[in-house]
C-alpha cells in the first residue's frame, strides 16, 4: 500500500432496521409481559389476566419505570375498549406522565378519536397543559382528523 491510501469504513444498515427475524419454527419472544405492554398491544384478555386473575393484582394507577401509564399506551394506539377497562379498574383518566401529558394528549397526537371519545366521556380534561404549555387542544390542532369530530368541544380552546 502506498502512504497516500486511506482506510474507509463502511457501515452496513439492514433495510428492516436491524430487527432480527425469527427463523422458521423459532418462537419469537412474547412482547406482552405486563399491563403496559398489554395496553399498548390492545390485548384486553392478557390485561385482564394481569389485573384480575394471575394473583398479581397489577395496578392500573401506577406508571411504568419511565413514568408512562397503561392508559396512555392504550390511547396512543387507539384501543378504546382497553382504555375503558383501564378506567373502570382504577386507571386515572387525568394521570400525567413526567412531561405532564395525559392519555388525552397522547390520543390527540395520534388522532385516536375513538379512544379520545372514551376519555372525554370519562372526565378527561381538555385544559390540561404539559411542561411546554401545550394544552390538549394544541395537540388536536396538529392532527386535522382529530379536530373535526370534536370541533364543538374544542371551540373552547380557541375562544
Amino acid at each position: 500500500m502506498s502512504s497516500s491510501s486511506r482506510v474507509v469504513e463502511i457501515e452496513v444498515v439492514v433495510a428492516d432496521g436491524g430487527a432480527r427475524k425469527a427463523a422458521e419454527g423459532e418462537k419469537q419472544p412474547d412482547p406482552v409481559v405486563n399491563v403496559y405492554s398489554a395496553a399498548a398491544y390492545g390485548d384486553l384478555e392478557r390485561l385482564r389476566r394481569f389485573v384480575e386473575l394471575d394473583g398479581g393484582g397489577a395496578s392500573l394507577a401506577v406508571p411504568d419505570g419511565n413514568g408512562y401509564h397503561a392508559l396512555q399506551w392504550a390511547a396512543l394506539n387507539n384501543y378504546p375498549h382497553v382504555a375503558l377497562y383501564i378506567i373502570e379498574h382504577g386507571g386515572d383518566v387525568n394521570a400525567e406522565d413526567n412531561s405532564q401529558q395525559t392519555a388525552l394528549h397522547w390520543a390527540a397526537v395520534r388522532g385516536a378519536t375513538a379512544t379520545a371519545d372514551v376519555l372525554l366521556e370519562n372526565g378527561a380534561r381538555l385544559e390540561a397543559a404539559d411542561v411546554n404549555g401545550y394544552r390538549v387542544c394544541n395537540r388536536f390542532s396538529f392532527c386535522s382528523e382529530f379536530v373535526l369530530p370534536f370541533f364543538d368541544i374544542l371551540q373552547c380552546c380557541w375562544i
